[in-house]
């Protein structure tokens, strides 16, 4: 597997290379989707815009600390924030500003009061909770107002390939020793999903991983609402290697024998996606404001 490592809700990029968003499945808190009403918001927050020179090498992303109410986010754009926010991807996002590619250095936090409230929740609850405070910064230095709508469009079902699934039980490939480095000895857990980069092509890695969360993310990368056709229920262990989305995407004369994502999850997951139309549900922005440093 590859050297560098992206966790959901954190994007590792560089000029040259590509980056990717991994956001961990979640209900949108402010949705109808929970039972779970999130109320958390942030003590302090500090949001600046970043000094970095975009024609630079620099690192993008950030996230929320494990079982945490502290929040860092480096070089990120609001869209970014917007899409963890509310546990949804780029194209579910309408009416985003020109500056909405600017990028921003922010750093939030509650108090002890609050990890520990956090740390006692699963990790659905959880997760509201931190996109409702994210929500809650946006609405309060962003002057963010939105609303949902739901269209209908075009969607991919994920279903198994012929053949069937080449998914396997969790527990089946363990976390390497440099994951464990890198996540922590026990955080690795709380992570049942990231991706590694070495600027050539990634590695989609999971751990215990729910289809859920495999979903949400080819959806992401895909650029396309992801709808579950599979009728697996387990949680799994994999490692698909891949170097862009489409087959489609390729010039004539590429000749990189590593697979791109559409057939990649075919050949090692005996997953596939098939083009259908379906429900989207979409994200409008109705007011925002660039906010003030500090």
């Amino acid at each position: 597997m590859r050297n560098r490592l992206v966790s959901a809700a954190l994007v590792i990029s560089a000029v040259g290379l590509s980056s990717i968003s991994v956001h961990a499945q979640a209900a949108p808190a402010d949705g109808p989707d929970s039972a779970y009403v999130p109320t958390m918001t942030f003590d302090v927050a500090s949001v600046r815009v970043s000094p970095q020179d975009p024609n630079q090498p620099h690192s993008v992303g950030g996230g929320f600390r494990p079982n945490s109410a502290s929040l860092h986010l480096e070089n990120v754009q609001m869209y970014y924030m917007v899409t963890m926010a509310y546990g949804i991807d780029l194209h579910q996002v309408q009416g985003l500003p020109d500056w909405g590619w600017t990028s921003f250095n922010v750093e939030a936090k509650s108090d002890t009061a609050a990890d520990d409230r956090l740390a006692k929740l699963d990790k659905k609850n959880a997760t509201l909770e931190q996109g409702h405070m994210l929500q809650a910064l946006l609405a309060g230095r962003f002057k963010l107002k939105t609303h949902w709508e739901t269209h209908e469009g075009d969607v991919f079902n994920l279903v198994q390939a012929k053949g069937g699934s080449k998914l396997l039980p969790a527990g089946s490939l363990p976390p390497t020793k440099t994951e464990r480095e890198w996540m922590g000895d026990g955080n690795y857990k709380q992570r049942p999903l990231h991706q590694e980069n070495d600027g050539k092509g990634y590695d989609l890695v999971g751990h215990s991983c729910p289809i859920t969360d495999l979903v949400q993310v080819l959806g992401g990368q895909f650029g396309r609402s992801m709808i579950d056709n599979t009728g697996l229920t387990g949680k799994y262990d994999f490692v698909v290697a891949y170097h862009g989305r489409f087959n489609t995407d390729r010039n004539a004369d590429d000749t990189d024998p590593m697979l791109p994502l559409d057939s990649a999850i075919k050949a090692q997951l005996g997953l596939q996606v098939e083009k259908a139309k379906g429900p989207i549900r979409v994200l409008v922005i109705d007011h925002v404001e660039k906010p003030s440093e500090n």
